[in-house]
């Protein structure tokens, strides 16, 4: 179990060539070697069908792109397929326990401290982001596992600070602001409410110690940008930007125009999946949105009267995950997804968590990464959001003894 966590967490960004290779051949590997003492098994069920749907639409893709790479494809979504087969035998055999939680929580942290080291191998993210390492949108994914994870210690362990955990949550936003991740802090400040509202019912001193925590860092943030960045801004102006960003007084024009491209991005999605019943039902193959959506993009910019340079060109267009499902698979896909939703959300509140409110949450804010990001680059992508998935298996894990501190 902790080897097959420690690839699926700390591994998912990790990139070759642009492809999440890393954690999908050593999570083939591990789950090749337990297939071997007869620990998994095969399934019939929704998500079965839906992998097989995936790997359908894959040589869709291969046949419409003409790229024998597609292949690659054929082997992640059989991975994705028995991984979660692999975290259901977990929850059979009763695996789910305080020391999951704890080794969930503890992969995040290692990989967000990797994830925060980068920069001093690479000055500019520009340099890995999209090559060695996932694009912020998608690699700020591991922070649902991670606050989950990092509740569920602290409410069970009775709201004890020294179980707050202040220097992890430190590092987490530090790494929001080395990479300027304007997610990761609209996260961070709903959960640091989150955690205010549980904390006023049960002592107000703590309230007190959490938001001046989350204030003081602020600006120790910006010291630690301006160890990895030459050219940081003063003390101070880092965080202020960031959050004129989030209430959208002073935000960059870089800011708007990625705001902007994902906003018209999935109105060109709208426009394809309407243009045909084929396109409506099926899509045209799965990681063909890349190209198929261009000059669906071209005439919606074309007439806001906007530059289009960056789709005129041969490169494959950076699309999100709300793009590839419905360009890609169709309504077929779209509806396979919101059924993973509500059967989650059932699941969790059929398991008597005390924390299934922010479970729930946390399930509901993957669709905010499908909408920014690709989080279907990665096998967790798809795991967190699967019936019995990781937010479920974290809504089971039984606590037989008091959380240590």
């Amino acid at each position: 179990m902790n080897i097959f966590f420690f690839i699926l967490i700390v591994a998912s960004s990790v990139q070759i060539a642009g492809y999440a290779l890393v954690d999908v051949i050593l999570i083939a590997l591990f789950l090749f070697l337990i297939s071997l003492q007869g620990s998994l098994k095969i399934r019939i069920d929704w998500v079965l069908v839906f992998c097989i749907y995936m790997i359908f639409q894959t040589f869709r893709g291969m046949y419409v792109l003409e790229d024998i790479r597609m292949i690659y494809w054929i082997l992640f979504f059989t991975v994705v397929y028995f991984s979660y087969q692999y975290l259901i035998e977990l929850q059979i055999q009763s695996k789910l326990d305080t020391e999951f939680v704890k080794k969930i929580f503890n992969y995040c942290r290692v990989y967000f401290v990797i994830y925060g080291l980068l920069p001093i191998l690479f000055i500019n993210p520009d340099d890995f982001q999209g090559i060695y390492w996932a694009g912020s949108s998608a690699a700020f994914i591991i922070v649902i596992p991670f606050l989950c994870s990092h509740f569920i210690l602290f409410e069970r362990s009775g709201y004890s600070l020294s179980a707050l955990r202040f220097p992890s949550l430190l590092l987490y936003l530090a790494v929001t602001v080395i990479h300027y991740s304007r997610i990761g802090m609209y996260l961070l400040f709903i959960y640091f409410l989150y955690l205010a509202y549980k904390t006023l019912a049960f002592n107000i001193k703590k309230l007190f110690l959490i938001f001046s925590f989350f204030i003081i860092s602020f600006f120790v943030l910006d010291l630690t940008r301006n160890v990895y960045y030459i050219d940081a801004p003063a003390v101070g102006t880092t965080e202020i930007s960031q959050i004129n960003s989030l209430i959208d007084d002073d935000a960059s024009i870089e800011e708007i125009e990625t705001d902007l491209n994902r906003f018209l991005m999935t109105i060109s999605v709208y426009e394809k999946f309407i243009s045909s019943p084929k396109e409506f039902l099926i899509g045209s193959g799965w990681y063909t949105s890349r190209y198929t959506l261009k000059p669906y993009e071209q005439e919606v910019f074309n007439r806001y009267g906007l530059d289009t340079k960056h789709i005129a060109n041969n490169k494959p267009m950076q699309v999100t995950s709300f793009a590839s499902i419905v360009s890609d698979t169709g309504v077929i896909g779209l509806l396979f997804l919101f059924y993973f939703f509500i059967k989650s959300t059932i699941q969790i509140l059929q398991s008597g968590s005390k924390e299934k409110s922010l479970l729930i949450g946390f399930l509901f804010i993957n669709w905010l990464f499908y909408l920014i990001g690709n989080s279907f680059v990665s096998i967790i992508g798809f795991l967190l959001i699967f019936p019995s998935g990781i937010i479920v298996c974290l809504s089971r894990a039984k606590f037989l003894n008091e959380v240590k501190k």
